[in-house]
């Protein structure tokens, strides 16, 4: 079934830096060990973590691209949300924490899921998380 969402063409030149920004990332975040002051765990990113970060659509395209290559920076300083179920419904996902932070001039979330192995792991960025207002302490 297609979607009735019209698609975004992407410039060559977007493209092109979003491949940099994918190589980059990978010699930059694989194997570093990210926190955050109010979240009690290591957190992590994987190549999956990587293109979903690439592949999302938000406002400020470029901007969200860019901001992976500061995600250590980004996730240390973003305001821990809470945790909520896993949207997708997956098994082997016991809960996916909410981040927010400002990329560009729009508010938006990084995503982490806590896996049933006890891993934490950048799954993505979003600028549309409806419904998330409050702030939770650990």
């Amino acid at each position: 079934m297609e979607s009735d969402k019209p698609k975004i063409k992407i410039p060559a030149e977007v493209r092109q830096r979003r491949k940099e920004i994918k190589e980059q990332a990978k010699a930059m975040l694989l194997g570093q060990v990210l926190s955050h002051p109010y979240f009690p765990h290591d957190i992590y990113i994987n190549v999956s973590g990587i293109k979903e970060w690439l592949n999302q659509p938000h406002k400020q395209y470029k901007e969200k691209n860019e901001a992976l290559l500061n995600l250590p920076e980004i996730l240390y300083k973003a305001e821990y949300l809470d945790s909520v179920s896993d949207p997708k419904g997956r098994d082997f996902i016991v809960a996916s924490h909410l981040f927010k932070t400002m990329i560009g001039e729009c508010e938006s979330w990084i995503i982490i899921n806590e896996s049933i192995w006890n891993e934490f792991l950048v799954h993505s960025v979003s600028d549309n998380i409806p419904n998330i207002q409050k702030k939770k302490d650990l």
